[in-house]
């Protein structure tokens, strides 16, 4: 390989050269990745002991920690000169550790090959080189994303503020999937909070939804017929995080289930004391 250099950005934001940690990464901030790389291919092919005839082909793999995705770029043809490759990881696919791998592969082998050495099976890697980028802004803590509510059909949308929305209630699935906090771009708070994160104003609105995005977690996890303590959900599953809200109020579900079904608000007071807003 002549060369070889990654372009990463998040949202607009674009990475420097090895740099690991995506700090202001948001659940609504896709990933680009562009990979350009310049190779002599047929010199390439003579190391490789391939005739002439074979063919390579160059993708970007991208696989997540978080979550169960693996995705692909389009595989592209290696040809003489500077190429690149490109791939889009959205944003709502995604959490944890996004690790990034760079191949070069067997396409066609062409002609009989005769060398013991040389790659002989298409999809065979000659060439590999890998990434990985830490996203950790603020989405793992809270998956917010701005949506129109008026758009959902929702009566003097204007008025309302946000909707926790889980789109799966399969314990397994991945939490950052499964669970958003839509915010009504419609309404004016909303909007100047979005507009104007550092104002005082902001800040206030910030820690009220955090308070309330756990009471409804609790919500969810106390209503659950599957939910159990006793299973060992994996790492950042929904099953895990729900789990996780309910050891906050104690060691039993049936116990945190008794003490809402006679007072809700005191629970959900209790909560507000292991999670407020500091």
């Amino acid at each position: 390989m002549s060369t070889l250099s990654w372009e990463v950005s998040v949202g607009e934001t674009p990475l420097t050269d090895g740099e690991t940690l995506a700090e202001d990464w948001t659940y609504y901030d896709d990933i680009y990745i562009e990979c350009s790389y310049q190779l002599d291919l047929q010199d390439a092919l003579l190391r490789l002991q391939l005739p002439p005839s074979a063919r390579l082909g160059a993708v970007i793999i991208a696989r997540s920690s978080g979550t169960p995705l693996i995705t692909t770029s389009e595989v592209r043809d290696v040809r003489g000169g500077r190429q690149q490759v490109h791939l889009t990881v959205p944003a709502d696919q995604i959490s944890g550790t996004l690790s990034l791998e760079f191949q070069i592969s067997v396409l066609h082998i062409g002609h009989v090959v005769e060398s013991p050495f040389a790659p002989k099976r298409l999809g065979n890697t000659v060439f590999r080189v890998d990434r990985k980028i830490v996203l950790e802004g603020t989405a793992p803590r809270l998956p917010m994303l701005p949506v129109s509510f008026a758009e959902h059909g929702i009566a003097g949308s204007s008025n309302a503020l946000w909707w926790l929305r889980l789109t799966s209630r399969d314990l397994a699935v991945s939490a950052s999937a499964a669970i958003w906090l839509w915010l009504n771009a419609d309404n004016p708070f909303i909007s100047r909070m979005l507009e104007d994160s550092d104002s005082s104003e902001s800040d206030a609105w910030l820690r009220f939804l955090e308070l309330d995005f756990m009471r409804q977690l609790l919500r969810e996890a106390l209503s659950s017929d599957e939910l159990s303590l006793q299973t060992d959900y994996p790492e950042e599953s929904l099953g895990y995080v729900l789990s996780g809200v309910v050891r906050l109020l104690g060691e039993s579900l049936d116990q945190v289930q008794q003490r809402y079904r006679e007072d809700p608000g005191r629970v959900e007071a209790e909560l507000q004391s292991k999670v407020g807003a500091k």
